[in-house]
C-alpha cells in the first residue's frame, strides 16, 4: 500500500478481505483454478456429445433453474455497473476540474485514489472473479468456453489485482470505461434471458472494441507522459497495453466472425 493513501481498507466495502485477497498467490491461484474448472468441464461436455442423442443435445441448457441463475447473475452485473460508473465517473471528472488535466489524469495529489478509486478498484477486482460465472454459464449450456472467454475473465483478474497492487491512476480507466459497458452488456443479456429479442447485439460488441481503442490510447498517453507513473506502475501501463491488444484481435475476430459478410450471406439462405 503506497504511504500517499491514507484512506484505511477497513473503511471501504468488503475491506476486511483487502489484505487476504490482494496477495501475490491468490489471484494466480484463482486463475489456475478457474482454467482447471473449464478444462475438466469441457472434456465432460464432449464425453456427453458423444453418447447422448440429439434430444438430449437440445435440452442442455434449458432448465428453469439455470434461466433463472442467468437472470439473477445478469441482473446482478447490470446494477453493480451502473452504480459503479454513476458513483466513480464523477469523482474523475471532480479531480481533473481541482487539480488541472495533467495531474488530475495522473492523480498526482492522489486524491482519486483516496476518494473513490482504492474503494471501487478493490470492489471492481472481486467482480471479476465473480464473473466467472460467465463461463460457467457457457459451459453449463453444453458449448466450448473458447479462447476469447478465458483469456478476458482470467487476464481481467490478473490485470485488476496488478493495477490495485501498485497503485496505477491508469487503473481508473477499466472501472469507469469497463463499468458502462457492462452494465449496458449485462443489461442485455437480462433481457435476453427473460425472453425478450432487444435489438443492439452488434453495436455493442462495437462499444466494448471501441472501450479497448479509448484505453489503448489512454495507456499510451500514460506511457509517454512524464512524471506520471512510477516504476510499477509504468509496468502495468506495458501490461494492461499487451492486454488490451491481444483483447481487440480477439473481439475483432469475433465480430468478423459473427457479423461479417459471409455470415449475413448465410443468414438470408435460411430466410
Amino acid at each position: 500500500m503506497s504511504p500517499n493513501i491514507v484512506t484505511a481498507v477497513d473503511d471501504i466495502p468488503l475491506g476486511w478481505l483487502y489484505d487476504v485477497i490482494m496477495k501475490p498467490f491468490v489471484p494466480l491461484l484463482g486463475v489456475a483454478l478457474y482454467l482447471t474448472m473449464v478444462s475438466s468441464w469441457e472434456r465432460k461436455n464432449r464425453q456427453r456429445a458423444a453418447t447422448a442423442t440429439p434430444e438430449q443435445l437440445q435440452d442442455v441448457g434449458k432448465g428453469s433453474v439455470l434461466k433463472w441463475v442467468v437472470i439473477v447473475h445478469n441482473l446482478v452485473l447490470a446494477a453493480y455497473s451502473l452504480w459503479t460508473f454513476i458513483d466513480y465517473f464523477p469523482a474523475v471528472v471532480q479531480n481533473v476540474r481541482d487539480h488541472g488535466l495533467k495531474d488530475g489524469f495522473c492523480d498526482s495529489q492522489w486524491t482519486l485514489w483516496n476518494r473513490k478509486l482504492l474503494a471501487h478498484g478493490f470492489l471492481f477486482y472481486l467482480s471479476k472473479y465473480y464473473e466467472f460465472i460467465d463461463t460457467a454459464i457457457i459451459l453449463a449450456k453444453g458449448r466450448p468456453a473458447g479462447r476469447l472467454q478465458t483469456f478476458h475473465h482470467s487476464g481481467a483478474v490478473l490485470i485488476m489485482w496488478f493495477g490495485n497492487y501498485v497503485q496505477s491512476p491508469y487503473l481508473s480507466f477499466f472501472v469507469f470505461e469497463n463499468s458502462i459497458i457492462h452494465s449496458l452488456m449485462y443489461t442485455y443479456y437480462t433481457l435476453t434471458a427473460l425472453g425478450f429479442r432487444p435489438p443492439g447485439k452488434k453495436i455493442l460488441t462495437s462499444m466494448q472494441i471501441s472501450q479497448f481503442y479509448i484505453a489503448l490510447s489512454a495507456g499510451i498517453i500514460y506511457a509517454v507522459l512524464p512524471g506520471c507513473q512510477d516504476k510499477w506502475q509504468r509496468v502495468f501501463t506495458y501490461v494492461f497495453v499487451a492486454y488490451i491488444v491481444e483483447l481487440i484481435r480477439l473481439f475483432t475476430d469475433f465480430a468478423r466472425r459473427t457479423y461479417g459478410p459471409r455470415n449475413g450471406a448465410d443468414r438470408k439462405k435460411t430466410q
